[in-house]
């Protein structure tokens, strides 16, 4: 966590003062009872609150470094397809391959690098296209030695490693986004519940106070605000609201993150 941790158990309690005949000291007791659960419920908040905000912010960045690397993939099958097309013009301008690669293909010869599939998208054709080349080069020994034909060739094999490892890191973050969307969905739940219970400690608690033998006295109407504030639960430094408020800008934006879920590439 980047965040800096709420403390808990750190609570402000208030010396018991009074007689016992007043009831302030059992109104002191319980106002300090309800003031740590409520100091503690509040620092669950601010650290529930904080904690969201960093995995919001890293699901942004997981879904970007997804999104970058997709476009990084489709550059380099462009320029893939650009190295078949010089391969291809190469064997035709030497060679009567374009007739003879048909021949080959018709023999019955198994396309190695894809899966055959009802449907072929443009990379399978590209990849069939290429083991043709390849198996034409390897019937014509005398072509695939040369320097240009060789370097070519090189070229592509480079290619392809650099798109193999494209894709698996692509499809590492994408299971990492999905991993943290899934996470973040019960994080959001937690803490909602944690503002749930912040306001029922309160409203206990000063339903409770409320009901004090001092709090009905005479003795409390009378009292100096200093004096009430000892049997009071104090709530100023809790900002309970800017933190509410947080939240909900945060929720507004996973809505837009829920239906930007990925699939992994099939290759």
């Amino acid at each position: 966590m980047a965040f800096k941790k709420a403390p808990h158990g750190t609570t402000r309690q208030v010396p018991t003062s009074g007689t016992i005949i007043s009831g302030k000291p059992d109104a002191i007791f319980l106002r300090n009872k309800y003031q740590t659960e409520l100091d503690n419920a509040h620092a669950s908040i601010v650290n529930m609150v904080h904690y969201i905000e960093d995995e919001n912010k890293e699901l942004k960045e997981v879904y970007n470094r997804a999104q970058g690397l997709k476009r990084d993939i489709d550059a380099h099958e462009k320029e893939r397809a650009s190295l078949f097309d010089s391969l291809g013009n190469l064997l035709n301008k030497e060679t009567d391959f374009e007739k003879k690669m048909w021949e080959t293909t018709q023999k019955g010869r198994k396309v190695k690098s894809v899966t055959i599939k009802q449907k072929f998208k443009d990379s399978d054709i590209e990849e069939m296209r290429y083991d043709s080349m390849l198996e034409y080069l390897k019937q014509y020994p005398e072509y695939a030695s040369k320097s240009t034909f060789k370097k070519i060739t090189e070229k592509i094999d480079e290619k392809e490693r650099e798109i193999r490892f494209a894709k698996k890191t692509h499809n590492d973050a994408v299971s990492r986004y999905n991993h943290l969307l899934s996470l973040f969905e019960k994080n959001l739940k937690k803490a909602e519940d944690k503002f749930v219970a912040y306001d029922k400690v309160l409203q206990e608690g000063e339903k409770r106070l409320s009901e004090t033998r001092y709090r009905k006295s005479v003795f409390y109407k009378l009292a100096s605000e200093k004096t009430k504030a000892e049997v009071n639960l104090d709530t100023l430094q809790h900002r309970v609201d800017q933190f509410r408020n947080t939240l909900d800008i945060i929720k507004r934006e996973h809505s837009q993150n829920k239906s930007r879920e990925f699939v992994e590439m099939e290759y």
